[in-house]
């Protein structure tokens, strides 16, 4: 486990305990949640929140943090499990609170979005992807909007087709579509509006994060990230 809180070179992550404390707080807090939750709550949902941690955390484990998921993403990915499986399902924020699933149409595709950005920088570090941030900002965002209409047709498909079917009850016995606010056809049209707010919210601070990074010229903690990875990757290529 010191692997994962600091990494194989511990260097890498020596100027930025922040960071590191923060995935701490977050890891600790999701798995204690998710024991709780399976033993105490909504299994499935304790079940799913374990299973993120660790899908998130497997290539450190597996590789002794040669290996592993930046932590800048892997910090946002924690987050959306939290804001998502966390709060608004398991402590039933989606039933209690009628604007609450406003602000995760907004919030989640802002971090998908700016996390989109991000896996473009790692594609450009690593030789794989030659874009414009214009064209890097336009496909993150059509891609977010994508999402974010898929989720709608699997709500529609839960509502009426597998929560009857199966008789699996989630968000604490409410409906996907529709709110104590809005009905189901005003729901989904305001959730794929705000979907393309996140979307452009979230790409355009990408953006402008990676153009300041550009314009400073400084080395940043995913810059040496990657580098890291890329080293071992080559030293081991071999074996």
């Amino acid at each position: 486990m010191v692997y994962i809180m600091l990494g194989a070179d511990n260097e890498l992550f020596q100027n930025h305990k922040t960071s590191v404390t923060i995935a701490w707080i977050l890891r600790i807090f999701l798995i204690t949640f998710g024991v709780y939750e399976i033993f105490f709550g909504y299994s499935v949902f304790g079940i799913v929140i374990l299973l993120a941690v660790f899908i998130i955390l497997l290539p450190a484990i597996l590789t002794r943090q040669h290996i592993f998921v930046p932590l800048e993403i892997e910090i946002l990915l924690l987050v959306i499990v939290t804001f998502e499986y966390v709060i608004a399902n398991a402590l039933g924020f989606y039933a209690r609170f009628g604007y609450y699933d406003k602000f995760q149409h907004t919030m989640i595709p802002a971090i998908i979005s700016f996390m989109g950005m991000l896996l473009f920088y790692i594609g450009y570090l690593l030789g794989k992807f030659r874009a414009s941030y214009g064209m890097s900002w336009a496909v993150i965002v059509l891609i977010t909007i994508g999402l974010g209409a898929v989720l709608e047709v699997g709500e529609y498909a839960y509502d009426m087709v597998i929560g009857p079917a199966t008789n699996f009850v989630i968000s604490h016995g409410t409906l996907t579509q529709g709110s104590p606010i809005l009905t189901p056809y005003h729901d989904t049209m305001t959730d794929l509006i705000l979907d393309v707010i996140g979307a452009l919210i979230g790409a355009t601070f990408g953006v402008w994060l990676l153009l300041r990074h550009e314009k400073e010229g400084k080395r940043s903690l995913l810059d040496e990230e990657i580098e890291a990875m890329e080293d071992y990757i080559s030293q081991n290529k071999g074996e």
